[in-house]
């Protein structure tokens, strides 16, 4: 009585086709699945070393980057700059009694202005790391 009686070629195919995706597997490296944090997560600082599939996280030194199986690097997340700088106080008053006067118009035209250059600064500091698309 034969121990395999179903036909062998099928079961050949299929012991195929398992060792060839457990051989895939084992390229694609351990993977790391991350359901939730239960502690800190170390990334050593490494060269970017270039996977054969998928990506690798590494740190070097200044700022979390991906490197893909092109080779091709690119930053995480924000980089650590200088604090945006922003207005200390308004020179234009909280209230005004009486109908506003030119000096009104003006103090309230320089806090404008003064918003503008923090405004465009925090832009600009996004669009550098990037933090939003660039148009």
């Amino acid at each position: 009585m034969s121990q395999f009686p179903a036909d062998q070629t099928r079961i050949i195919q299929d012991l195929m086709r398992r060792v060839e995706k457990l051989e895939a597997q084992l390229r694609a490296g351990p993977g790391l699945t991350i359901g939730k944090a239960s502690g800190a997560f170390n990334l050593p600082t490494t060269g970017a070393a270039t996977p054969s599939s998928g990506a690798n996280l590494i740190y070097d030194g200044s700022q979390v980057r991906y490197v893909d199986s092109s080779g091709t690097s690119r930053a995480l997340g924000v980089t650590q700059t200088t604090t945006p700088q922003y207005p200390v106080s308004f020179t234009s008053p909280a209230t005004i009694s009486g109908t506003p006067s030119a000096s009104n118009y003006n103090a309230l035209r320089a806090d404008a202005a003064m918003l503008q250059v923090c405004l465009r600064d925090v832009i600009n500091r996004g669009a550098a790391i990037p933090l939003w698309p660039s148009p």
